[in-house]
């Protein structure tokens, strides 16, 4: 994604802090090294909750998450969805 310049921030979510460090260094990327998710529902709920405390999201916006199903599986980015940071995600 970063590759094609985009005008909203990628956040980037990874358990293993190696592949933040190399996140780190590609352009308009802000890696979060944070433990994995348990599930979709986790995993979009952390990405957007994250999104807000990085300062990244406002309640009611929203967030593209884009991730590989099933969950740790390295390369298998099939999955796009579109969440709401909600008015809870501030309250964390």
């Amino acid at each position: 994604m970063a590759r094609e310049r985009p005008r909203p921030p990628v956040v980037a979510l990874s358990p293993n802090i190696a592949t933040g460090r190399r996140l780190a260094v590609v352009w308009g990327v802000h890696c979060v090294v944070t433990e994995d998710a348990h599930d979709q529902d986790d995993m979009v709920d952390r990405a957007c909750r994250i999104a807000f405390k990085e300062g990244f999201a406002k309640p009611g916006q929203r967030v593209i998450v884009v991730a590989g199903v099933p969950l740790g599986t390295p390369g298998a980015t099939n999955m796009l969805r579109i969440a709401y940071v909600g008015a809870d995600d501030a309250s964390d």
